[in-house]
């Protein structure tokens, strides 16, 4: 009897080995699943857009021929500093079209310039290390404040840029996406993740059929009184 009870506990083991298994490709799955749904949906979330630069206006920050990766963005969202894209009719009756731009103000902000003095934002010096050369640039006076709901948006290459200097303020409501420096990072994190999820679901669907076959070729285990002798 001493040798059916070894083979009745090396079934059990079996059993129970197969139950590990089972258990593993569950948790691998869900964790999986999750990890794929969770990346989809935050990728949904930053609203992912290229966009290529075309023209000069924005160097030295962006230059022709540059791609960016840009973020969506509600028009409540944007700041002041945000670069944008927007689109907007330059003037009556020309064609909307896709601009890159600065913002400077937004609504309720009085700013101004003239000459070669700073913008001034608010009654203070606005500072702009990002203009080229550091040329302030400003070719036409104008002294406004936005109206709500409208932002002023200017190019950082002032002297090779129309932007509201020329067209007054933009709506923000035109605000299709900005850039956000860590956009590309966070993308490829959301790529590693939804990847991740992936390789998870496949080991988890191996490890799946691996326990289910062991099931079914796992002998059955004697009943207690037939393991047990006189």
């Amino acid at each position: 009897m001493r040798s059916v009870w070894a083979f009745g506990a090396g079934a059990g083991t079996d059993v129970r080995r197969w139950g590990r298994l089972g258990k593993a490709a569950l948790i691998l799955g869900v964790l999986g699943v999750l990890l794929v749904v969770g990346a989809f949906g935050y990728a949904m979330v930053l609203g992912p857009q290229s966009v290529a630069i075309r023209s000069g206006d924005m160097e030295p920050t962006y230059r022709p021929g540059q791609a960016l990766v840009l973020t969506a963005v509600e028009p409540g969202e944007v700041r002041r500093g945000d670069v944008v894209v927007f689109r907007s009719s330059p003037a009556p009756g020309e064609p909307v079209s896709s601009h890159l731009k600065r913002v400077i103000a937004l609504g309720g902000d009085r700013v101004s310039q003239c000459g070669d003095q700073p913008v001034q934002l608010n009654g203070a010096p606005l500072a702009e290390p990002y203009l080229e050369g550091g040329e302030v640039n400003g070719f036409r006076c104008f002294d406004t404040t936005v109206p709500d709901g409208q932002m002023f948006v200017m190019g950082d290459h002032r002297a090779n840029s129309l932007d509201s200097r020329v067209w007054g303020a933009v709506p923000l409501d035109t605000v299709k996406a900005r850039d956000v420096p860590s956009t590309v990072r966070a993308l490829v994190a959301v790529g590693a993740a939804g990847v991740l999820g992936l390789l998870f679901v496949v080991v988890a669907a191996i490890l799946g059929v691996i326990a289910a076959r062991r099931r079914r070729t796992a002998p059955a285990a004697y009943p207690q009184w037939a393991a047990t002798g006189p």
